[in-house]
């Protein structure tokens, strides 16, 4: 009971954060004076997001948007009248002034805000322009101070296991082109082969997506060194995810190529289907290490190490390399076929 409680806690900030925050800021608004205390907790719900970097873009456009928009319209309300067409024109001239001077969209939207509220309140809550942008001040720091200092989201721990459930289906996808190189490499199984190697690629897309957050979140945590190190140690073994995705499909480009040749052997169709099997035992291996807590060891595969050129072919393996490179841009550029005129 007690390790659910800490679970839920730890990764499940979002829930228990806002209303620790919210109760906190009113308190805060209270105290230094606001008659309008519910505008600090509007604040921090509004800030705290899934990720520390939102949150903080966020509290500083909403700050930034609100002593923008009671500025202005402080400045210029004593001028104007009340009613529909004075709002549309203010809102206009504030969108313009934010769109010139080229601002987030999202500072537009706390510029617009700030203008309707204020000239709405203006004339019968004198207090509400200063209470504004003093509880939004006070809202933000709240929800920052609490989504930083007390367990900020981890974001590695869940791009390290994005990390790891990448790498099992790579694994597998070793082992199911061995399968289809058995079987002569067909070209209606290689059809399913490639669709389910973009499905790959949009895992190691989601992968390297949470290690960009991740990244961003720790930026703006003072007490995440730990972590910094292991997230650099995660960017480094993504290189390698990536490279091996990479290697597997010119592998299965290749592999197609030759078999269309009509030279692709039974005999060779055996090697190479073993040489794959052994690079996925291989990266089997290597995942279980990443998903080890201790720290980053070499993975050695007996089988695995010993695929490499023969002795006669050292000499060719690279011309042969290059121009299989080559010869896959001559068919990328050459047989294109553009469905619109370029204009």
């Amino acid at each position: 009971m007690t390790n659910k409680m800490m679970d839920f806690i730890k990764y499940k900030g979002v829930v228990w954060k806002t209303p620790l925050a919210a109760a906190l800021s009113w308190e805060l608004a209270e105290w230094a004076g606001s008659k309008h205390p519910y505008l600090a907790p509007l604040t921090v719900i509004l800030s705290i997001q899934l990720t520390v970097d939102k949150s903080i873009q966020f509290a500083w456009q909403r700050i930034m948007g609100t002593i923008a928009g009671v500025l202005f319209t402080v400045s210029v309300t004593p001028y104007v009248g009340l009613n529909g067409w004075s709002i549309g024109l203010l809102l206009l001239v504030g969108a313009l002034i934010v769109t010139w001077l080229k601002l987030d969209h999202a500072i537009m939207v706390q510029v617009a805000l700030s203008i309707l509220l204020v000239m709405y309140f203006q004339s019968k809550m004198p207090s509400y322009s200063l209470d504004r942008i003093r509880d939004t001040v006070i809202g933000a720091i709240v929800a920052i101070v609490i989504h930083i200092m007390i367990f900020p989201p981890d974001s590695v721990n869940k791009a390290k296991k994005k990390m790891i459930q990448f790498a099992d289906h790579l694994s597998n996808h070793f082992i199911n082109t061995s399968l289809w190189v058995t079987e002569g490499c067909s070209s209606s199984k290689a059809q399913t082969l490639q669709l389910r190697l973009q499905s790959l690629f949009q895992e190691l897309h989601q992968a390297t997506t949470e290690l960009d957050k991740a990244e961003q979140s720790l930026r703006y945590n003072p007490l995440g060194t730990k972590k910094r190190n292991t997230l650099k140690e995660l960017t480094q073994q993504m290189h390698r995810l990536r490279s091996g995705h990479a290697n597997l499909t010119d592998m299965i480009r290749v592999f197609t190529n030759w078999s269309e040749s009509g030279n692709f052997s039974k005999e060779n169709q055996r090697i190479w289907a073993d040489h794959l099997n052994a690079l996925a035992r291989l990266i089997k291996e290597w995942n279980k290490v990443l998903d080890n807590p201790e720290p980053f060891t070499l993975v050695s595969n007996g089988s695995a190490t010993q695929i490499k050129a023969p002795t006669h072919m050292e000499c060719y393996q690279y011309p042969l390399a290059l121009y299989t490179h080559a010869e896959q841009v001559i068919q990328d550029f050459q047989n294109s076929n553009f469905s619109n005129k370029i204009l």
